[in-house]
């Protein structure tokens, strides 16, 4: 079966987490730097701005306004490539494989370089533990290019089943996109009321949960939960949602986590995962904007929540 087959007859490919793990560190620190220069733009609340855009190919910035024009950084993960291209003519790419961290940035930086654009970033990844800056990062990593594959695909079937639920909500809600800090896809939604995220909190979190919000999303695990998941949570964790029930059965509150959880591999053994991926962000948001108080009408009538 050629690749582009197997990409057409499986939108929810397999994603196992042991296998996928070592490559998704690189992966994982490349769309970090690729993310960073996002911040160079002018700030939007709860970090509208930074997501990197899901693409038919990869993930892009979309355009970074630069010296009167703008470039565009993209992540092709069919050809595995990362490319630069200007508004002044310029366009030009990297292979992508395996490499440290640090050769990943700075063949970005040269590539940025060599399209004419003088670009800095902070070179301290965030939201991970035992960060190590870029440039010295220099283990090499494999690079697993069907996995990473795999993982946009899925990333993609994510995005489909979300812009059904994020279309059916009045509110605030920001554009769906990758959260390259947390390396997760999120659809968020804002209920309008003001939120603190308590005096501890760091500049992210203080600029990220400053409004009460419902939050869903999946991320490809971690060592703290080795397995790929769809999340959902609502902030301030309101009273009694532990006790909800979420739809599908095999979703679940998980204590440890703190949010509702179905695993990805139970979602690829539905008979309609599409169908149950929306049952998940429906029931979840209905148990917490219920618990929570919010109003009913910020849900588009006519929909099952």
């Amino acid at each position: 079966m050629s690749v582009t087959s197997n990409i057409v007859r499986d939108p929810w490919p397999p994603l196992p987490y042991q296998e996928f793990a070592a490559t998704q560190y690189l992966l994982h620190m490349s769309l970090q730097v690729l993310g960073k220069l996002k911040l160079k733009g002018p700030f939007q609340p709860q970090w509208a701005e930074v997501p990197l855009w899901l693409s038919g190919r990869g993930l892009t910035t979309g355009p970074i306004p630069y010296a009167g024009g703008a470039y565009e950084v993209t992540a092709d993960f069919i050809s595995h490539e990362v490319g630069c291209a200007t508004s002044w003519g310029f366009s030009g790419h990297f292979e992508l494989g395996p490499m440290s961290v640090a050769e990943f940035a700075g063949h970005l930086f040269d590539l940025l370089r060599n399209a004419g654009v003088n670009a800095s970033i902070n070179l301290m990844p965030q939201e991970v533990p035992h960060p190590i800056a870029f440039d010295e990062d220099k283990e090499r990593r494999p690079y697993e290019s069907l996995l990473v594959n795999n993982w946009w695909r899925i990333l993609l079937s994510t995005q489909r089943v979300m812009q059904v639920f994020h279309g059916r909500f009045k509110g605030k809600t920001p554009p769906i996109g990758l959260m390259w800090g947390t390396l997760d896809i999120r659809d968020a939604r804002y209920n309008g009321r003001s939120a603190s995220p308590g005096a501890e909190a760091d500049y992210i979190r203080r600029n990220a949960m400053n409004e009460e919000q419902m939050e869903v999303g999946w991320w490809s695990g971690s060592s703290a939960y080795p397995r790929p998941a769809f999340y959902s949570f609502t902030y301030p964790q309101p009273d009694g949602i532990e006790s909800a029930r979420a739809s599908p059965s095999v979703s679940r509150w998980d204590s440890a986590m703190g949010e509702f959880l179905f695993d990805y591999d139970d979602l690829r053994n539905s008979s309609d995962p599409d169908g149950d991926l929306l049952l998940f962000f429906e029931s979840t948001y209905k148990a917490g904007a219920e618990r929570a108080g919010w109003d009913p009408g910020l849900v588009g009538s006519g929909t099952p929540v």
